[in-house]
C-alpha cells in the first residue's frame, strides 16, 4: 500500500501531460510501405477514410456481389504523381459506402501502412479509381485520428 500514492500521482500527471501531435500540411508527400512508393497526397479532414488511386482491380475467384468477396484478395494496379507504376495484392477486409456529388458506389478496403517523417501507421484504404484526380492517394481521417492536427498553411516540401 506504500505505492499507491505513488500511482496514483503518476496516474495524474500520465493523464495531464498531452500527448505531441505531429502537424501536417493541406499536401504531404506519404510513403507507402508496402509498395515502396511515395505519393504527393492530399490531406482531407473531411474524408473518413484514405483512398488510394487503383485500375485494375480483379478479386480472386470474386463474386459479382462485392460484400462476399471480403476475406478474398484483391490486386490493383497503382500509379503515382511521377507516373510510377506498381501493382499490389491484398485482402479485401470490408466494403465501404461512399457518398459524393457523383452519386453512391460500393469500394473495397484494404490495409496499407503509410509513413510520413518517421511516422508509421496501417490503416483501411479503399480502391478508387482516382486518374481524373490531382492527386492520387488522399489521406482521411483514419490515419490522421490521434496523432496529427493540419495545417492548411503548409505545403508539401519537395523530395
Amino acid at each position: 500500500m506504500k505505492w499507491a500514492p505513488m500511482v496514483g500521482l503518476l496516474f495524474l500527471l500520465a493523464c495531464q501531460t498531452p500527448m505531441k501531435k505531429a502537424t501536417i500540411g493541406e499536401t504531404a508527400y506519404i510513403n507507402i510501405a508496402e509498395l515502396k512508393l511515395d505519393y504527393l497526397t492530399r490531406i482531407d479532414t473531411g474524408a473518413t477514410i484514405t483512398s488510394i488511386h487503383a485500375t485494375n482491380v480483379k478479386v480472386k475467384d470474386g463474386s459479382k456481389d462485392k460484400k462476399d468477396n471480403v476475406g478474398k484478395r484483391v490486386s490493383f494496379d497503382t500509379i503515382n504523381h511521377k507516373n510510377k507504376k506498381k501493382s499490389y495484392s491484398a485482402k479485401i477486409v470490408d466494403i465501404s459506402k461512399i457518398s459524393n456529388s457523383q452519386g453512391t458506389e460500393y469500394r473495397y478496403e484494404v490495409e496499407l501502412t503509410l509513413e510520413w517523417h518517421g511516422i508509421s501507421k496501417k490503416v483501411v484504404v479503399n480502391l478508387r479509381d482516382r486518374s481524373k484526380m490531382t492527386y492520387k492517394l488522399l489521406v482521411g481521417r483514419n490515419w490522421l485520428k490521434d496523432d496529427f492536427v493540419v495545417d492548411v498553411n503548409l505545403k508539401a516540401q519537395q523530395k
